[in-house]
């Protein structure tokens, strides 16, 4: 495990028992991450689905409730998140980074909720995934575009590894693949003061790319310079939320074959 990874798990292992109450967003998002997968025509019935970045279950709960899957492959970078999948998809999990997890065949659906903004080469993971994605299958993938948390960007705060609008993804994709459908949802939360946000970003664990704190003095600084360069009319803090949600599909050429892999 890399430095930069060891310090995203660090964090999300800290929130990881606050996740599911405290993510409103991301539930919100793994909700209409399905919902466009039914637009799509898929289902009502996988046949093999593979789900990296688990977490706490919102995507893999989002799914089951809306499609039968005959064989649900989950995976997390944090082992105990096991604990959070439903008990009949547990002998299925596989911990540790995406990158270094092998995969064999090809699966039908493959998804991912509020993940892929921590991985360092997201170029080459889709490609890889791409390989193991069968004829008329779906990546399913939701992420934060830019402008993401932009409040915390004015402040020089350290930034996950990876944003991106939808403008941005065709280039990322392998040959063989293309967007089906494809949002950007905008939204800010609202906060009474910084320490309150700044608890919300630890119960969610995304600070996971934070390389220091603030003291007092500094917080007081950094609040009071966010309420003047972002007032609201209610005089809390806001902090903007850029959910891109995407489905992607193989082309009229197809994809490589697939096999088992070594990352």
């Amino acid at each position: 495990m890399s430095i930069a990874t060891d310090r995203v798990a660090r964090a999300f292992r800290r929130g990881l028992p606050s996740y599911h109450d405290e993510a409103r967003v991301q539930a919100a998002s793994a909700a209409r991450l399905a919902g466009m997968l039914v637009e799509d025509g898929v289902g009502p019935r996988i046949a093999r689905a593979f789900e990296f970045g688990s977490g706490t279950g919102l995507l893999t709960t989002a799914l089951r409730s809306r499609f039968a899957i005959e064989s649900f492959e989950t995976n997390d970078l944090l082992p105990e998140a096991v604990a959070y999948l439903p008990a009949d998809l547990r002998a299925g999990f596989r911990p540790g980074p995406i990158e270094d997890i092998a995969l064999d065949g090809r699966f039908d659906l493959i998804a991912s909720g509020a993940t892929i903004q921590w991985i360092a080469d997201p170029a080459a993971l889709l490609s890889r995934l791409a390989r193991h994605l069968a004829p008329d299958g779906r990546l399913l993938i939701g992420g934060f575009g830019r402008g993401h948390f932009a409040e915390l960007a004015a402040l020089a705060a350290p930034e996950p590894l990876f944003y991106a609008d939808p403008a941005d993804w065709p280039a990322l994709l392998p040959r063989g693949l293309a967007l089906r459908a494809v949002e950007i949802r905008r939204e800010v939360l609202g906060f009474d003061d910084l320490p309150q946000l700044l608890r919300h970003l630890r119960a969610t664990g995304v600070t996971g790319n934070a390389r220091a704190g603030w003291g007092r003095r500094a917080m007081r600084a950094a609040e009071t310079r966010w309420r003047a360069e972002h007032p609201r009319p209610d005089g809390r803090l806001g902090l903007s939320h850029v959910s891109v949600h995407l489905v992607i599909g193989a082309t009229a050429a197809g994809g490589a074959c697939a096999g088992a892999d070594t990352p």
